[in-house]
């Protein structure tokens, strides 16, 4: 097997890779196309003290998307790849939005490859990828996550994440990616451009910069990751730091997981915010049955803070087909008003909600 061709599937199963795919082609030069996409259409229901709210929405159990991604060898060893990875909201057909520089007012509309647009370079010294991406100090929300940030069993330190608009994603990244034949050590840093044409002192908005290292063999895994983005200091923004731990054990009987969060904002006044999570993947047969307790809140006036538990179970018909439920409640303290599936409550009053959806991939 070509090097090239190692270094691809090893970033797949490494979790680089999002989606199950189809629609190989491959030709005598080496370099194959690959379609992926997942469906997914849930009905979301939430109830706070103030409102509740009924929806039809995408994406509870696994973000909806349309992708492709291509692979060419390079010959020595080197690959070239790309990435095009476009949002989709299965209730009404639309796609998701883009953030063209790192801004918060910079959401762009339309048909675009939201999720990500990249290319790579890869050789035995590793994977250079530039382009729109997840950013690094995301990862750890996502990995130890049962729900993978998905629904209503979200964790609150992404739900409530303080992070800016380079919480989840940037665009503008330069990256580089270890190779995967280190004995189990991972890691990624990135640096990204705000691409703001305006003078001092915000023309440094949205540049930053990011960075993961980690660990993984065997049932275990532990990951440290940590950002910075740049924002001139007002009342309502400024520097934006984020730094997380992730850690998970598979048992096989059950998968165990745990996240420490933090993320500050050096606006006027400064604020931090602190969260952790405790989760739980149980195997029942081809299913799943999922549990997670999260926390985050911020040292504001009365330290509003808000707690979550959220149950769910995944049905699987086959490899690419699942039915799925998943029930939430939100505890509230501090004057926080966090509530959930677009429900409203008053401060300090709970919210709960469920999901009942399908998923498939292809």
């Amino acid at each position: 097997m070509r090097r090239a061709t190692i270094a691809w599937g090893a970033l797949c199963a490494a979790g680089i890779a999002s989606a199950q795919t189809s629609a190989v082609q491959s030709s005598s030069d080496g370099s194959s196309v690959t379609l992926f996409g997942i469906a997914d259409v849930t009905y979301g229901y939430g109830t706070g003290s103030i409102a509740s709210k009924s929806q039809l929405y995408s994406g509870g159990n696994t973000a909806s998307r349309l992708g492709f991604r291509g692979v060419e060898d390079l010959g020595g060893g080197m690959a070239a790849g790309y990435w095009l990875e476009a949002g989709l909201n299965i209730d009404d057909g639309s796609t998701g939005t883009t953030n063209t520089n790192n801004q918060p007012n910079g959401s762009v509309g339309g048909f675009n490859f939201n999720r990500r647009a990249t290319v790579s370079l890869m050789d035995f010294w590793g994977e250079m990828r530039a382009g729109r991406d997840f950013t690094a100090h995301y990862r750890n929300r996502t990995d130890v996550d049962p729900f993978s940030n998905n629904g209503a069993g979200t964790s609150q330190p992404q739900a409530g994440s303080i992070g800016g608009p380079t919480s989840t994603r940037a665009s503008n990244i330069i990256a580089y990616y270890l190779p995967p034949n280190l004995g189990g050590f991972f890691g990624e840093v990135q640096y990204y451009f705000g691409e703001n044409g305006s003078p001092a002192p915000i023309e440094h908005d949205g540049t930053g910069y990011s960075g993961r290292v980690g660990y993984a063999t065997g049932p275990f895994a532990i990951a440290l990751a940590a950002g910075r983005t740049k924002f001139a200091r007002t009342a309502t923004s400024g520097d934006i730091d984020s730094a997380n731990l992730g850690v998970s054990w598979d048992f096989k009987v059950v998968k165990v997981m745990g996240g420490y969060y933090r993320d500050k904002v050096d606006k006027l006044p400064e604020i931090t915010a602190t969260g952790y999570l405790v989760g739980a993947v149980v195997p029942v047969g081809f299913d799943q049955f999922k549990v997670s307790w999260s926390t985050y809140g911020t040292d504001a006036t009365g330290d509003p803070t808000a707690r979550k538990w959220a149950f769910g179970y995944v049905y699987n018909f086959s490899k690419r087909t699942a039915l799925y439920a998943t029930y939430a409640r939100v505890s509230n303290s501090g004057g926080s008003t966090t509530a959930v599936n677009g429900s409203l409550t008053d401060p300090n009053r709970s919210s709960s909600g469920y999901d009942l959806g399908m998923k498939l991939a292809f």
